[in-house]
C-alpha cells in the first residue's frame, strides 16, 4: 500500500513516500526563488504536486491542514493549494486525508502547546528524521517525512474505509 504525505506550501513543499508503511524516499519543490504572483506560483506549485502523485502513484495521500496564519491572503493562497490537490486526487479516484498539524504533531509526541513557537516544532520535525534516517534533512522535507510516520500510526490503510 503506497501513502503519499504532503507537507504543501505556495514556496517550498516536502513530499514522502512509504510503501506498507515502510520509508520509500522524500524530497522537496521549491518555488522559493519564482518571481511569478502568488497565484500563479501557487498554480505551478500544484502542477508539480500532481506530477509528484503521477510519479509516485500513491493509493493514499496525506496533505496537512491549512493552519491559522498571520494573513488572510497567506490563507486563501493556501486554501486554494489545497483544493488544487483534492482535486486532483478526487479526479485521479485517490483516497485522500486531511490532517492537523496538531494531530500528526501528537501521534508523533511532540512537544506542543502555548509557550511552543513554530521554529522550535519544525525542529522537532528534524531532529525526529535525523534519528529516523541518520541525516539532517531540510525541513519542509522533515515535516512530509513526519507527517507520512504519523498518518501510519493514525490510520490502518489496509482496511477500506479508515474514517469513521
Amino acid at each position: 500500500m503506497r501513502v503519499l504525505a504532503f507537507d504543501q506550501s505556495s514556496k517550498v513543499t516536502g513530499w514522502s513516500v512509504f510503501d506498507n508503511g515502510e520509508y520509500v524516499t522524500s524530497g522537496i519543490i521549491d518555488m522559493s526563488k519564482s518571481k511569478l504572483k502568488a497565484d500563479e506560483r501557487t498554480f505551478e506549485m500544484a502542477k508539480q504536486i500532481w506530477g509528484t502523485i503521477k510519479k509516485y502513484k500513491p493509493e493514499h495521500l496525506i496533505i496537512e491542514d491549512i493552519q491559522n496564519q498571520n494573513s488572510t491572503k497567506t490563507v486563501i493562497v493556501l486554501a486554494r493549494l489545497q483544493g488544487q490537490i483534492l482535486g486532483y486526487a478526487f479526479a485521479h479516484n485517490i483516497k485522500t486525508y486531511i490532517i492537523t498539524p496538531t494531530q500528526w504533531r501528537k501521534a508523533l509526541g511532540y512537544k506542543q502547546g502555548s509557550g511552543i513557537k513554530r521554529p522550535e516544532l519544525k525542529q522537532q520535525s528534524i531532529n525526529y528524521v535525523k534519528g529516523m534516517l541518520g541525516s539532517e534533512l531540510p525541513e519542509d522535507q522533515s515535516e512530509a517525512i513526519a507527517i507520512g510516520v504519523a498518518s501510519h500510526k493514525m490510520f490502518d490503510f489496509n482496511q477500506e474505509e479508515v474514517w469513521e
